[in-house]
């Protein structure tokens, strides 16, 4: 049984197996059959991972109920959706898969319903879809339009810039007896209005009859030259562009019709080339500009990078790179497996070129390479090209670079430039735009404070310091269950509401664990070998079904989930979440920026250079999270998608509940500006900091703060006085998130004493110094907490042993390792099943529990009652969802 899908970018022909899912093979049937699916859009694509379409308008119409069943299309939204048949024996193993994507049931969680929308897989091995989306079919025929689709562009939802639509159903073969009601029309319906509103950048199918021919293919070029230009100012590459500029050529983006006027004002001109659409000729709103000489291209960068003409700031780039992408690649895709993803974003032919791309070593490099080779060269043209560019030094800079250079000798911090004039013209870009990031004056000031601090003399009288006042205090062990079930009420609304965002810290490497990787993707040897990543994914995806069934609504609400990576994490952080289809979230929901750096200073208050082209940074900590919100469009991501409540935490929490629905409620209830979790000190000398008042306002004091007389003091009921420890788990309202600029600049730095390497310039190496030669400046998150005042603070006491877990040491040490990590989610799962009757045989018997299956230990109750033994290799049993 068959049916071939007709899209927009060639056919797909798929079997469907009747024998193992008979009720989703006809659901699919029919709406086949009454065209229902004909201009439906893929309003998703995951690359590597999966497409989904089905839904008539797609998810970005206001008119989209999400998409029927075919009962009903017959009897009306009450059975809109059907329970689906997964079979356990079916997998998402192989490319071509075709399966239902479902929701849990609000009546059973173990049941799941489908409706009119399906995946198809990208890749191979995509187990993740396993159990959540009902296979009913395998792509047999088409695979070259799978590999069209998982190349398509696309925007930060997932969407693909370019439509990629059903055109038609043809079925092949019917098995099924037609319901009452079923009319099958005579021709494909012509698209309706609330379908034509949805087009983005049209495919190639004439839509609309009575529009003049002329006309429409005029239109079609318009279209097909700003999607190519969309792709050219995304990804910086072109299917046609053929070849690398030299040093004397200029890259401009957004073109201006005066171009050549504007930037013959810097210097005599050979050519000036727009790049045009390879089958229309329509100019892309991009060209080169070649000079005679290279200072007067980089002159001329250095002056028009970035400026403003006719309302567009346009972007130039003397070192842009294009390459020839051959149209050869594409034949012999038509074939089940995937190609293996050597070369260049998976193209094999494409590897001789990647030395465009990457620095000598395979480092990321934001700057592009000056290279060509001989075989790249075919088709270029004399005018632009007159050879391989000779590696010549200047020593003339630009009025830009001669004001910078004073600002640093001002600021006597002139050594910085010691090596520019002999740097290539790439390497003194990379190290202008680095240096003209830092203000040399703040840094001064800075290194000042850090290296001359008050004397005791100088310094003020003691802060005096004191517990929250009970005003300012929640604990969840000591509040009733009322209370607790009204905060997780209200939390679950707000989630529904998509007005609750996640912010993730997670700029961290394992090193400590003996890991190069970020610790996101740290495995603690759970028996599912989920990462520390997937687990927090899996418990947002969970929670955004708990608050969707708390409603009753229709649409699964969102929370985006802010994902704080640094310079060295940034994109391993990427690669892992793509490589694992986003854990289940959806791509355009998952939003990854980076977290600042500052100068590395000598202990004579020097900036140090790291070698001749680059200065010595480090991460500015974990309180620089404010200003990366900002800088990176974070902050007003946040306000676009109308979030007024935000959790922030650290990645190395195993236990982290994220999103968590108790806290939000709290927080909300009492109108907070910041919350902050904590837990209870286990004795007066462990090593934690506190939450506290210091004179009056909110603040954190740390454990070589604390004196023996604080820290073993005590309050009249006999416990710690100052008990409530910090665990890096905050909540803050966008209320006060959106004043971050009025007061981001007056956080304090504090000082770390490292081993930095430097640049000597005596060995003209850089060196790494066996002791302490210079400091690093960090910002701590919890810096913020004395700008709010008690009446807009509070801490929430939590239980320990159910939501902290920190991983921190490499296996063996005993304590915050993977071993101590791994046994406190597993005696958690194990307290979970107990608390509802399960019988587990043995005592220290663990469980891991699957966030997708519980986020709290709710909807247990099915394993009331059963045995449950471990097996005997490690004792720890797995309950899959």
């Amino acid at each position: 049984m068959s049916v071939i899908l007709e899209t927009s970018v060639g056919d797909l022909v798929v079997d469907l197996l009747v024998d193992q899912a008979p009720k989703l093979c006809e659901n699919f049937l029919k709406l086949c059959k009454v065209k229902y699916y004909n201009f439906s859009p893929v309003h998703s694509v995951q690359k590597g991972f999966s497409f989904q379409t089905g839904d008539p308008l797609g998810p970005d119409s206001r008119d989209s109920d999400g998409g029927s069943s075919i009962w009903g299309l017959l009897s009306g939204p009450s059975k809109r959706t059907f329970v689906a048949e997964i079979d356990p024996k079916l997998k998402h193993s192989e490319r071509g898969t075709v399966s239902m994507a479902t929701v849990p049931s609000s009546r059973d969680a173990d049941e799941r319903l489908a409706g009119s929308q399906f995946l198809v897989t990208l890749g191979d091995e995509i187990d993740y879809l396993d159990g959540k989306a009902a296979i009913f079919g395998k792509v047999v025929e088409g695979f070259d339009v799978l590999e069209k689709i998982n190349d398509a562009f696309i925007d930060d939802r997932g969407r693909p810039l370019k439509d990629i639509r059903i055109r038609h159903t043809v079925i092949l073969d019917d098995p099924y007896d037609d319901p009452p009601g079923l009319v099958v029309p005579d021709q494909s319906p012509v698209p309706s209005k609330a379908q034509l509103a949805t087009v983005m950048i049209a495919d190639d199918e004439e839509l609309d009859v009575d529009v003049d021919e002329a006309a429409m293919e005029k239109l079609r070029r318009e279209r097909e030259a700003r999607a190519q230009a969309l792709t050219l100012e995304m990804v910086g590459d072109l299917p046609f562009a053929e070849v690398k500029p030299p040093e004397n050529v200029l890259f401009v983006c957004k073109l201006n019709p005066d171009l050549e006027l504007i930037f013959s004002r810097f210097g005599k001109i050979l050519s000036c080339e727009v790049i045009r659409d390879k089958k229309t000729g329509d100019s892309l709103q991009y060209a080169f500009i070649e000079y005679e000489n290279q200072k007067d291209c980089e002159q001329a960068y250095f002056k028009m990078q970035g400026v403003l003409i006719d309302d567009h700031r346009i972007h130039v780039d003397f070192s842009q790179s294009v390459s020839r992408l051959s149209n050869l690649w594409r034949d012999s895709t038509n074939s089940k497996r995937q190609r293996q993803a050597g070369g260049f974003g998976g193209i094999s032919s494409l590897e001789k070129k990647r030395h465009y791309r990457e620095g000598e070593h395979g480092e990321r490099d934001s700057r592009y390479r000056m290279v060509f080779n001989k075989d790249d060269m075919s088709t270029v043209s004399s005018s632009s090209v007159q050879g391989p560019p000779t590696a010549t030094a200047t020593t003339t800079t630009t009025d830009e670079v001669q004001q910078l250079r004073a600002r640093y000798e001002k600021a006597d911090q002139a050594h910085v430039f010691a090596f520019y004039d002999d740097l290539s013209a790439a390497d003194k870009t990379a190290l202008f735009d680095q240096l003209k990031s830092f203000d040399p004056d703040r840094i001064n000031v800075l290194a000042d404070r850090a290296l001359h601090p008050p004397s005791d003399n100088e310094a003020a009288s003691p802060p005096s310091v004191e517990p929250l006042p009970a005003a300012a205090s929640a604990s969840i062990l000591d509040s009733d269950k009322q209370q607790v079930a009204e905060w997780y009420n209200a939390g679950l609304g707000l989630i529904a509401g998509n007005k609750v965002a996640v912010v993730l810290m997670a700029g961290g490497q394992g090193t400590r664990l003996g890991s190069t990787a970020p610790k996101g993707c740290f495995d603690i040897g759970l028996p599912s070998k989920k990462s520390l990543f997937e687990l927090q994914a899996e418990r947002i995806v969970k929670i955004q079904t708990l608050a969707q069934q708390h409603t009753g609504q229709a649409t699964t609400p969102v929370v985006p989930w802010y994902v704080m990576t640094s310079g060295p994490t940034r994109e391993a952080t990427e690669q892992f979440f793509q490589q694992h289809g986003f854990f289940g979230l959806s791509k355009q929901n998952v939003i990854f920026f980076e977290q600042g750096v500052l100068p590395c200073i000598s202990n004579e208050g020097k900036i140090l250079m790291e070698s001749k082209s680059r200065v010595a940074v480090a991460p500015d900590g974990n309180g620089g999270i404010y200003n990366a919100l900002v800088a990176s469009g974070a902050l007003a991501d946040l306000r676009k998608r109308g979030v007024e409540h935000i959790h922030a935490y650290c990645v190395d929490n195993c236990l982290a509940k994220v999103a968590d629905p108790v806290f939000i409620g709290f927080a909300a209830s009492k109108d907070l500006d910041i919350a902050t979790k904590v837990v209870r000190k286990r004795a007066a000398n462990e090593p934690v900091g506190l939450i506290i008042q210091k004179d009056g306002k909110p603040g954190v004091i740390e454990y070589s703060e604390i004196d023996k007389r604080l820290a073993e003091a005590t309050d009249a009921d006999g416990r710690l006085k100052f008990r409530a420890a910090n665990i890096v788990n905050h909540y803050y309202s966008s209320r006060f998130l959106d004043t971050i600029d009025r007061w981001a600049q007056d956080l304090p730095h504090h000082v770390a004493k490292k081993k930095i390497p430097f640049f000597d310039p005596a060995a003209a190496a850089t060196v790494k110094p066996d002791k302490p030669n210079g400091i690093k400046l960090e910002q701590f998150v919890f810096d913020v907490f004395p700008l709010v005042g008690l009446d807009k603070f509070a801490s929430f006491e939590v239980d320990r042993k159910e939501e902290f877990s920190p991983l921190k040491n490499a296996r063996g040490a005993g304590e915050d390792d993977p071993d101590t990590s791994r046994r406190d989610v597993t005696e958690q799962g194990a307290r979970w099943l107990r608390s509802v009757g399960a019988i587990l045989n043995g005592d220290s018997v663990g469980v891991e529990i699957s966030p997708l299956k519980s986020y709290g230990g709710e909807g247990l109750e099915a394993y009331k009652g059963q045995e449950i033994t471990a097996p005997s290799d490690t004792n720890i049993v797995y309950i899959k969802p």
